[in-house]
């Protein structure tokens, strides 16, 4: 039987493992610290095709200057001048064109189309993690924040995308405060438990012979015309048919071993932050809530609300910075009623893997090793299609 690895145990690397079983693969997934510990874990969990854009839309090189001006804003830049870094960035702002942004509207459209569609079809691996069927609610503090709200809304349904937004008196939700001037609801979405979610993804794929190794950290390797091989940070060597590297903001590291700097993705670590708060139950959002304004999210989450947001560009093991939770904090307290501030729990950050053109890298590099990475925000919502694109290549390469 062909042994093939996946190097990531989040959302990208375990839907990859399931569909890979699935197809007659021997599969092992080999993971530095366990199931979803990167980005998965911490995620809101909005699988939202509506909603969803590429990061690169035109004139949001503007929020550059408020990660500077503003302590409060969306994107933080909180460290000095890095090289690397910074040519991301140029690339990444030379993106936001309006010819670009169409052209990756268009190119990522599919994957929106199908991305409610895909999570649906992990139930027939068995998949048994619940997905939460829902309209989103928006909270927008003008007449022009709604306009705008609606008109990008509307860039996706020119595309294919089905979005439906009606609009709402926000006076009829008890949790918004009077900041909260104008309402939308976006229909027919949806919503997960991330940790839990994906854990029940690597249950079906344990129950389909996938082996799982968690404490695999890879340092170095080696894809040859006959085989890969793999040495992590213990000493251990693994041998294997094919490797899909599918380790998040990592992989360009592990590409670089494998492939030399031709073969990496050029992805930055687009920081999210997250934590949990319990609600007073007079004020409990019964479906996920949005402000586009402060792209802070508000998730229905075990009898709470799990808080998420913001944007950081730094090391992607780099500690967890107490001053973005306080931010969220007060963005929350100042349009949210009813969420306990104080006591909040899970605080977390995790590195999304931003791709500096945007659409993620779903491909093979050789005819012995495949790349699943730079989702960025929606390695979540995607990670299923990602399992099944990146299956199908392996099965058309990997002879």
């Amino acid at each position: 039987m062909t042994h093939v690895a996946v190097v990531g145990a989040g959302m990208v690397g375990l839907a990859s493992a399931l569909n890979l079983a699935d197809a007659g693969y021997d599969v092992t997934v080999l993971d530095r610290r366990g199931v979803a510990a990167g980005a998965s874990w911490g995620n809101a969990g909005f699988i939202c095709p509506s909603m969803t854009f590429p990061l690169s839309a035109p004139g949001e090189w503007k929020n550059g200057f408020d990660a500077v001006t503003n302590k409060d804003a969306p994107l933080a830049l909180p460290q000095p001048f890095n090289p690397k870094l910074w040519k991301f960035l140029t690339t990444f702002a030379l993106q936001m064109t309006e010819t670009k942004f169409k052209r990756a509207v268009d190119e990522l459209a599919p994957d929106l189309k199908d991305s409610i569609a895909s999570f649906e079809r992990l139930k027939d691996f068995g998949v048994e993690g619940k997905f939460n069927h829902s309209d989103f609610t928006v909270g927008l503090g003008s007449e022009a924040e709604l306009n705008h709200f609606i008109e990008e809304t509307g860039i996706n349904r020119d595309a294919g995308v089905p979005s439906v937004v009606e609009t709402f008196d926000p006076r009829e939700k008890p949790y918004f405060t009077d900041l909260v001037t104008h309402g939308a609801i976006v229909k027919d979405q949806a919503y997960i438990d991330p940790p839990a979610f994906v854990q029940s993804i690597a249950d079906a794929a344990e129950k389909l012979g996938v082996k799982i190794v968690t404490d695999a950290e890879i340092v170095t390797g080696h894809v040859g015309a006959d085989g890969v091989g793999l040495v992590d940070a213990q000493g251990r060597s693994y041998s294997f048919d094919g490797v899909v590297i599918a380790a998040g903001v990592w992989s360009d590291e592990l590409l670089h071993k494998l492939h030399g700097k031709q073969a990496t993705i050029g992805m930055a670590a687009g920081r999210g932050y997250s934590f949990t708060a319990q609600v007073d139950p007079e004020y409990l959002p019964t479906t996920p809530v949005y402000l586009p304004t402060t792209r802070v999210v508000f998730t229905p989450y075990r009898g709470g609300v799990r808080v998420g947001g913001t944007m950081e560009f730094l090391d992607p093991d780099a500690p967890l910075r107490p001053e973005r939770i306080e931010s969220m904090k007060r963005v929350a307290s100042k349009y949210m009623k009813g969420i306990d501030l104080e006591n909040t729990t899970d605080h977390w950050v995790g590195p999304r893997p931003v791709s500096p053109t945007g659409p993620p890298k779903i491909e093979a590099l050789s005819p012995r090793s495949f790349v699943a990475a730079g989702h960025g925000m929606w390695g979540i919502a995607h990670g299923p299609r990602a399992g099944e694109q990146i299956a199908q290549i392996v099965k058309r390469t990997l002879k």
